[in-house]
């Protein structure tokens, strides 16, 4: 991949090769696009934020979507090779984000013998579980506009409005197609996970978001935060800071 390609991954990194000796990789939500981080980017101190852009997605409009995880995971992992050359990896997941992370950093261990010094998964079951009263793409709009309400996220003026549903619809329909083409394959992280949840999320409490201890033979750590499925928004740039204090506190431990 030349590096003209791997630019389109990382939309708002201006300096792909410059030398910060902490990288941090985000994956969005279904629905979301690397956008959602472009304040992570604002606030960065300690870390470099690297948001990853997916194909059809904002500022790759354009190209074909992918909707399913055997073809995108290759190219992130080949993307993130080509911009980690001597610097502790971290990589922080968000829903359907989380398990692309988790893909992602196991593919980087087989395939380039690279480490991610940190997993951050947050408002997502563990990979090994299957929960089949999700939703599913078989379904039609209106059940997916009541699946968005009920996650929140999105105004509901949004929801109720027929021009914006026609933009938003299949673009969250392509991402839950390709969160349905995961498939958990006994995969083992060989780092540390820290799992967060919000208080009031009604698909990622507590009680399943653990079981993310399940696939990692290091360290786990589960940590709760105020809010619904999108604590992460709403608790905005405390919950940054969070994130690089875990970082740094991994970096001075160097257990992995």
């Amino acid at each position: 991949m030349d590096m003209m390609n791997v630019k389109k991954w990382f939309p708002f990194v201006k300096a792909l090769d410059y030398g910060h000796p902490c990288k941090l990789f985000c994956f969005h939500h279904a629905g979301g696009s690397a956008a959602v981080f472009k304040n992570w980017k604002t606030w960065e101190r300690n870390l470099a934020v690297f948001p990853i852009e997916l194909p059809g997605k904002s500022t790759r409009i354009k190209e074909q979507y992918m909707t399913n995880y055997h073809d995108v995971i290759p190219q992130i992992a080949e993307a993130i090779h080509q911009v980690t050359s001597q610097t502790r990896i971290y990589f922080y997941g968000h829903s359907m984000g989380a398990i692309l992370a988790f893909k992602t950093a196991c593919l980087l261990e087989e395939k380039y013998k690279k480490k991610v010094n940190l997993l951050i998964v947050a408002g997502r079951h563990a990979p090994q579980d299957d929960f089949p009263d999700d939703y599913q793409t078989t379904m039609d709009d209106s059940e997916l506009i009541q699946e968005l309400k009920r996650v929140g996220g999105t105004p509901n003026e949004l929801l109720e409005n027929e021009e914006v549903l026609q933009y938003i619809l299949p673009i969250v329909k392509n991402d839950y197609r390709l969160n349905e083409s995961f498939d958990y394959q006994d995969e083992l992280f060989h780092g540390p996970i820290l799992a967060h949840c919000g208080t009031n999320d009604p698909d990622a409490p507590a009680c399943n978001v653990k079981n993310w201890q399940v696939v990692t033979t290091n360290t786990f750590h589960l940590k709760e935060f105020s809010g619904s499925h999108f604590f992460p928004y709403e608790n905005k740039q405390d919950y940054y800071k969070e994130l690089e204090q875990s970082c740094q506190e991994n970096t001075c431990h160097m257990s992995y």
